[in-house]
């Protein structure tokens, strides 16, 4: 019976054992989870702490050694960080409003804008007295505002502008007398050879050319520098489109075209009438000269084409983003020309340019230039769509009647 017993407990405490062991074996083995879990969290802690340091430094070095203003702003518009060429805008405290910093009521705005999620295209923004280009680019719930002093750049652009003025002024003098000149030698030849017919026929082109651009150069540096006034009234687009047309059916004739004019009555807009009339005229004097003969230039103005047209233009052009095409006029004049190649399309309206320069000596290459920024100071857009050898399109837009 004892030895029974003491089996009994032998083999109990075996159990417990076992137990305990098991037990042990367990723990030990939780424990060696546990710590290379913590061991694992530790090189993703340490990991991130290189990344976190890492981006402050591109963050600092970005902020620093930028020259022009950044600041960075949370979704109150408060500063939150800014580099040191941001300290030229004034108060620029952290933790101050960025309309505080700036008194710029309309940069204000434009982060509104890109903390709200709409898209907030540049601008131009003036703060305490210079002008910026501002863009606020939204990242999560902060902003980021880079600013750029365009200052120097408006006042290149000026000193341009005043160059070109004051040379196409000083031009007029000779020219007058060069015409003159011609004028007084021609009647002298009582019976002019061949040869000095051709002569003084060319020298009389030759001076029209001249003159031509001269006046082309005054007109474009006035309108650019806006000292031209845009008188914007409730005008028709068909009656001013017939009123081109009757000034310039004596050149298409010649030419062998038929000007057609498709605008519908009731196109009405708030433009200038002799502005877009040099506008019209200008896209005209281009169509004839790359136009056969026997075919048509086409004046169209398409209500229903009017959005497509638009959604098109903004994917190549983000500022037109902002048109709106319920308060806009399309306008369209379309050829059967000889066409534009399309890697030439986004040039085409920059002054003295030309696409084809074997053929376009006629022209002063200032037409198509003059014609895009009348249109721009109405508000609108010029662009051209083509296709080689079959014509082109040229569009433009100008307010409705508010």
């Amino acid at each position: 019976m004892t030895s029974q017993a003491t089996v009994v407990a032998l083999f109990v405490a075996l159990v417990v054992v076992l137990i305990m062991l098991v037990r042990d074996y367990r723990i030990r083995r939780a424990l060696e989870q546990a710590s290379s879990l913590v061991y694992k969290q530790r090189v993703q802690i340490t990991r991130l702490e290189h990344s976190l340091a890492h981006s402050e430094a591109i963050r600092k070095a970005l902020l620093e050694h930028n020259f022009d203003p950044i600041l960075i702003i949370d979704d109150a518009q408060k500063i939150t960080a800014c580099n040191q060429a941001a300290q030229v805008l004034g108060k620029c405290a952290l933790g101050s409003s960025l309309i505080e910093a700036t008194r710029s009521y309309e940069l204000d705005m434009l982060a509104l804008d890109a903390l709200s999620g709409r898209n907030g295209l540049p601008r131009t923004v003036n703060i305490h007295n210079r002008p910026y280009r501002a863009q606020v680019v939204p990242v999560r719930d902060i902003a980021i505002v880079f600013l750029r002093d365009i200052s120097e750049l408006q006042r290149l652009g000026r000193a341009r502008r005043d160059f070109v003025a004051n040379i196409s002024h000083e031009l007029r003098t000779p020219l007058a007398a060069l015409r003159l000149l011609v004028d007084s030698l021609t009647p002298t030849l009582a019976d002019p050879t061949p040869v000095q017919s051709r002569l003084i026929h060319q020298m009389n082109t030759q001076l029209s050319a001249l003159t031509q651009l001269v006046q082309e150069l005054s007109d474009l540096a006035q309108i650019e520098s806006g000292q031209v006034p845009m008188r914007m009234v409730r005008a028709s687009m068909r009656e001013t489109v017939e009123q081109v047309i009757a000034r310039l059916s004596p050149q298409a004739e010649q030419a062998g075209l038929a000007l057609i004019n498709e605008v519908p009555e009731d196109a009405y807009g708030l433009f200038d009438p002799a502005q877009i009339q040099r506008v019209l005229s200008n896209l005209v004097h281009n169509a004839i000269k790359f136009t056969p003969q026997g075919s048509v230039v086409v004046f169209v103005c398409s209500p229903e084409q009017k959005q497509q047209k638009l959604r098109e233009l903004a994917e190549q052009d983000p500022e037109a983003a902002r048109l709106q095409p319920d308060e806009l006029l399309l306008v369209g004049v379309r050829d059967t020309g000889v066409g534009i190649p399309r890697e030439e399309l986004p040039r085409i309206f920059e002054r003295f340019y030309k696409v084809d320069r074997a053929r376009g000596q006629a022209g002063t290459g200032l037409g198509l230039s003059i014609a895009r920024h009348i249109v721009e100071a109405h508000g609108g857009r010029i662009w051209a769509e083509s296709t080689l050898g079959k014509g082109a399109t040229f569009y433009f837009c100008v307010p409705i009647e508010p």
